[in-house]
């Protein structure tokens, strides 16, 4: 009798509780509800509770048998408690959303219907239709022995794909012969990285994306060429690059770090998963004079990583506008019915910032491009029949400048024709295939006015941060080189 009291009692003591006036605190920090504190009593009285802590799991599936059409929202809904990050999607959803990182199976071509048949118009890189040899133009003519010249664009696509390790054989035609080959399929990924040279001794290197290990091994051939070309300056653009795969991101700043040991960041795990895992530098890049880094609102996950670790340990500037703040990483689970369940797994760590979820990184040099509307009839006129010359200072140098500035080729107008003037110049006569000029001549005037009455009244974004980014590569790259390229290939630090 008397345990019994004692039970009663202590009931009596925390049924009282549920008279705490509505909007109660809790130890956490949240506002109690009535259910709080509802649930607190059949948590520490129910004999059934004890020995069952799936209650409202259960709970849960009852409700969804009775009503199955509210399943994405109720996981949805819990989910969207985690993070913000963790989602439930459809096949057909995380196709559209992360189709960056999905690929397809196949032998990697892209396929034009001709009046001859269908024509091969890309060959992806990485894949085995470039193993294979084939090329940009070849004409299908058979599929695994079938005759392909009655076959239209989506049979041919639907022929080619197939499961991850099946054969297919192919014969093309190219230029008048009949060419034969074998392709095993594989999963296909899009190639997110491209290189291009701006100026002498500066390198461009855009990375939208991070899919795959094709876009490291892509970054890995242009960054191990650099030497070759006596590049001192990078501008690594990151604008709009959402991420990807962590493991790219820290070989890609490995790959531009020259100090060994170097602490990269990190990525925490669950302490059951193993907690902090740190990544330090190999050591060994290429020692540039300066690598400049493009990061905007849409630069975000791994592409902060990256961006954030070169500009933790000094050895990038950021230019652009403050980046997104995803600082979170998911697990990709496929689900039987075809569905998948992203859900954060871990936080990305910066060797300084520490981690950047709902903060994201801040540019050393803030920049918004300019939107520009073309007026021709505002313009200062421009006498298209003479030649204006290095040195120069007049009106009609202003007038060029000012149409050179609405092309985004320089910041701004200027009556003195120096030598960013002469640059400006130079880049739109390499645009217009006019050679190289040390002068604006009657031609090139002519084309630039006609370049301002094509777009009068149009409205569009000129790229400063890109135009920044050359400029501060020029100057960098006008310093002495801080090593030696070697006949064999490498190079050697001086």
């Amino acid at each position: 009798m008397k345990k019994l009291a004692k039970r009663l009692a202590a009931l009596a003591l925390s049924a009282a509780m549920l008279t705490v006036p509505a909007g109660a605190v809790t130890q956490d920090g949240q506002s109690e509800t009535w259910f709080d504190g509802v649930w607190a009593l059949i948590d520490a009285f129910g004999l059934t509770a004890e020995n069952d802590p799936y209650i409202l799991q259960n709970y849960i599936n009852k409700y969804l048998q009775k009503h199955p059409e509210e399943m994405y929202e109720v996981i949805n809904d819990i989910l969207s408690l985690m993070d913000t990050h963790s989602m439930y999607l459809s096949s057909e959803e995380y196709s559209q959303g992360f189709s960056t990182l999905e690929g397809f199976v196949g032998i990697g071509v892209g396929l034009q219907q001709t009046e001859s048949g269908v024509q091969i118009t890309e060959v992806l890189r990485f894949s085995a239709a470039e193993e294979a040899g084939l090329q940009i133009g070849d004409m299908i003519v058979e599929i695994d022995g079938a005759d392909a010249a009655e076959m239209t664009h989506t049979e041919v696509a639907e022929r080619l794909r197939g499961a991850e390790g099946t054969a297919v054989r192919l014969t093309v035609r190219r230029q008048g012969r009949s060419v034969t080959v074998s392709c095993t399929r594989r999963q296909v990924n899009q190639v997110y990285v491209s290189g291009r040279t701006m100026a002498d001794g500066v390198e461009y290197i855009k990375v939208s994306a991070m899919g795959s290990e094709n876009d490291w091994t892509a970054f890995s051939d242009i960054w191990d060429g650099l030497d070759e070309k006596n590049t001192r300056a990078v501008i690594l653009d990151l604008r709009g690059n959402g991420g990807g795969v962590i493991d790219v991101a820290f070989k890609m700043a490995d790959a531009m770090t020259p100090e060994k040991d170097v602490y990269l960041g990190g990525v925490r795990w669950r302490e059951d998963m193993g907690g902090l895992e740190q990544t330090y530098s190999t050591g060994g890049a290429l020692p540039l004079n300066r690598i400049i880094v493009l990061v905007d609102g849409g630069t975000a996950s791994a592409a902060e990583l990256l961006a954030g670790s070169l500009q933790d340990n000094g050895l990038a500037t950021l230019v652009g506008e403050p980046t997104y703040g995803k600082g979170q990483g998911q697990f990709h689970l496929d689900l039987v019915n075809g569905d998948k369940l992203v859900i954060t797994t871990l936080a990305m760590e910066l060797p300084r910032q520490g981690q950047y979820e709902g903060a994201g990184l801040v540019p050393d040099i803030r920049l918004e491009n300019r939107t520009v509307t073309v007026r021709a009839d505002a313009l200062a006129p421009l006498d298209t029949g003479g030649t204006l010359r290095f040195g120069e200072q007049s009106d009609q140098v202003y007038a060029m400048t000012e149409r050179l500035s609405l092309l985004g080729l320089l910041k701004e107008p200027s009556r003195v024709f120096d030598r960013v003037v002469l640059d400006a110049v130079a880049a739109f006569a390499e645009s217009y295939e006019m050679g190289s000029l040390l002068h604006a001549s009657p031609d090139l005037l002519a084309a630039l006015e006609q370049a301002m009455q094509t777009l009068n009244g149009e409205t569009y974004v000129i790229d400063d941060q890109l135009q920044l980014a050359v400029e501060m590569g020029k100057l960098a790259a006008e310093k002495p080189q801080q090593y030696t390229p070697l006949p064999d290939g490498s190079w050697k630090a001086k």
